[in-house]
């Protein structure tokens, strides 16, 4: 059966993650009481992998099919198996809350059901920190970047966890990239970490604030979040350097290491994404200081921070942004639809998306005028495909389609029409921050049960760029998958 080329590669993966589980646990036996929900977790995971590794059977010929399921059936394992430890050492006794923090965390939201994270132990507060971390790359790339002998198909794996059109970028040794990525993930990783304990943070607020900078997430290590350090301007703008970095294109970083810092300049994507944050900034700059009820040189430093932590989707706060002016919450809002950069750590639309449909939409009024023009659109120099404008389209028209019923769905619940909007907006955007009583100061432990299943699925969805999982619910994505396959016999006829 072809589903078991899928069960062999998810239960390596598995596997990987029950070892990932002890480090947590090693935590806790080292610096505070030993918390043994990692430990049967562990166990737990483990042993399904190792089922599914040893009932499926190894492949290297994948199809982009084969990469939507494997992906898929990859993020909603690892999600299960993330919120095991919450829910069976009492820290959230609701399964439900136990599930939304961990999918909050493995794809880089950051909202938090957690009222009081200060009395929660730091095992929990490091664990809720690495699925950040893992999930901030990507956990396909992890794989493609461990595993070996996946095959020259292994492309599709890559293609189908993010399915973001990306001109003239092609990768035929795919695991020789994703080592490259992961070299330069861990790099940044490793210098935020010194900068911040170099600043004045401890080691392990450091190490837990880095886990939630690199993977553009949200978490914070304590209840008091990036509040803590709003007076405290070299950590403030750290984060910001490293927010900024990890909104780009890490595909761009390895083009600057070979080629030089020139190579930033010469991606249009990532000029649109800089001058987009910087549009973003005057803005807010501006109305803060019509507002007046802060300095200018104060309003510049606290719009920077907030729109930059919000279009990013780092979901940091320094400032309580629901008393700021109607005009700064609306260019916030509109923020975390933006997203970074392909290739980037961040969620929502992405700029290169954006870029194609002003472009299109450009080219189709000049069309208008003029029927018979011949215009492609180019980025970098470089046409784009059809396939790929449609691409675009169409995600487009998905993302704002499951933003509307996801907001009828929890308005239904509940909440009022604004904050029903703003929290899917962060939400699938992967922001984690929303407004009102959703706010910078709150968690989402108010919401109705079916708010936070919601929010579940449209966290995994905006992850995993829509298609991946949406794919899933056709009926003919599932044609052969569990019908056996026979062996062909040939005769051979002596004439």
């Amino acid at each position: 059966m072809k589903i078991q080329i899928v069960m062999h590669l998810v239960g390596q993966l598995l596997l990987l993650l029950a070892t990932i589980m002890l480090v947590p646990f090693g935590y806790g036996l080292l610096w505070e009481e030993p918390y043994y929900s990692f430990i049967t977790v562990s166990v737990l995971t483990a042993l399904t992998g190792g089922a599914l590794y040893y009932w499926g059977r190894p492949g290297t010929n994948y199809s982009l099919r084969d990469g939507f399921l494997i992906v898929s059936a990859t993020w909603l394992l690892s999600s299960l198996a993330s919120a095991l430890p919450f829910y069976f050492s009492g820290i959230l006794p609701s399964f439900i809350d136990a599930l939304f923090e961990s999918v909050s965390g493995i794809t880089a939201t950051g909202a938090s059901v957690i009222a009081d994270l200060d009395s929660v132990p730091k095992s929990f507060v490091l664990w809720r920190g690495l699925t950040h971390w893992l999930g901030g790359m990507g956990i396909i790339v992890l794989v493609l970047a461990f595993l070996k002998n996946l095959g020259a198909d292994a492309a599709h794996l890559f293609n189908a966890e993010a399915s973001v059109p990306r001109p003239g970028v092609v990768l035929p040794r795919i695991q020789s990239m994703a080592v490259k990525l992961w070299r330069i993930y861990l790099l940044f990783t490793a210098v935020c970490c010194i900068l911040l304990y170099g600043a004045g943070m401890s080691w392990f607020d450091a190490i837990n604030m880095t886990f939630s900078t690199i993977a553009t997430g949200g978490f914070t290590p304590n209840a008091a979040g990036t509040f803590a350090y709003a007076d405290n301007y070299w950590i403030r703008y750290i984060l910001v350097v490293f927010m900024i970095l990890a909104g780009g294109n890490f595909t761009v970083y390895y083009s600057v290491f070979q080629r030089g810092i020139k190579e930033i300049w010469y991606d249009f994507e990532y000029r649109m994404y800089l001058l987009i944050l910087g549009i973003g900034i005057m803005l807010i700059t501006f109305a803060l200081s019509v507002q007046g009820s802060e300095s200018f040189l104060q309003s510049f430093n606290d719009a920077t921070f907030m729109l930059i932590s919000m279009q990013t989707g780092s979901g940091f706060a320094v400032a309580d942004y629901d008393v700021w002016p109607m005009m700064a919450q609306m260019v916030l809002f509109l923020s975390t639809f933006f997203g970074g950069c392909s290739g980037s750590t961040t969620g929502g639309i992405k700029i290169i998306r954006i870029i194609i449909l002003v472009k299109s939409s450009i080219i189709y009024l000049r069309k208008a005028i003029h029927p018979d023009m011949v215009q492609a659109v180019r980025i970098n120099g470089k046409p784009m495909p059809v396939k790929w404008i449609q691409l675009a389209q169409h995600f487009f028209f998905l993302y704002m389609m499951i933003f509307a019923i996801s907001s009828i769905i929890i308005a239904g619940t509940g909440l009022n029409v604004g904050e029903s909007l703003q929290c899917v907006a962060g939400i699938l955007g992967n922001v984690g921050l929303a407004f009102g009583t959703l706010g910078p100061t709150d968690s989402f432990a108010i919401l109705h049960p079916v708010a936070k299943l919601t929010c579940v699925v449209d966290m995994l969805l905006g992850r995993l760029e829509l298609f991946t999982l949406l794919v899933l619910l056709h009926p003919d994505f599932w044609q052969g998958y569990f019908v056996k396959q026979r062996k062909r016999s040939y005769r051979v006829v002596m004439r």
